[in-house]
């Protein structure tokens, strides 16, 4: 069993990015004539869907984030999306502070049309730091459409933490 000194700080990471998506979810709850179910929806399911998964798959430390269940509410209903990210915060709390066993089996479908069954070993830590970034990547996508419909995420929203670092030692 190892204990990735850097758990918690990625947990606390992770959870100040589901935030990230509580903050797209309340600027389409004040803006009922934005457009959230056709592009900003479907990105935030599935965020909240790849977070799911690694919650869920877990404790038996084999992770297959292509066999998530995939719920169309949370892309067509705000208020659910924001039940879901909340209850995915909660979970990140009830992991910090445990130790797991290490390595974790990865799943996934490779090659192009699906056809390949891949296996990869990975670590609790590395899965955090991939959800983390897989996030940002679709809140990048989430932010362009927000500003067609006139709202601002902020300047930061959606940018990469290296981005942002050099953009502010420049």
């Amino acid at each position: 069993m190892n204990v990735h000194p850097n758990l918690e700080r990625l947990m606390a990471y992770n959870a100040a990015v589901l935030d990230q998506a509580l903050q797209v979810v309340a600027a389409y709850a004040q803006r009922p004539d934005a457009d959230y179910s056709s592009h900003v929806g479907p990105h935030l399911r599935h965020v909240i869907e790849h977070y799911s998964a690694f919650m869920e798959q877990l404790p038996d430390r084999v992770i297959d984030y292509d066999a998530r269940a995939r719920d169309p509410a949370a892309e067509q209903q705000h208020a659910v999306a924001d039940e879901r990210i909340r209850g995915l915060k909660a979970q990140l709390t009830e992991l910090a502070g445990r130790a797991f066993p290490e390595p974790v089996a990865v799943h996934m479908r490779g090659g192009l049309a699906g056809e390949e069954a891949l296996l990869g070993h990975s670590t609790v830590s590395r899965e955090l730091m991939f959800l983390a970034s897989h996030a940002v990547h679709h809140y990048a996508l989430i932010r362009v459409h927000a500003m067609q419909q006139g709202i601002d995420l902020g300047a930061d929203f959606g940018k990469a933490p290296s981005t942002l670092r050099h953009e502010r030692q420049r």
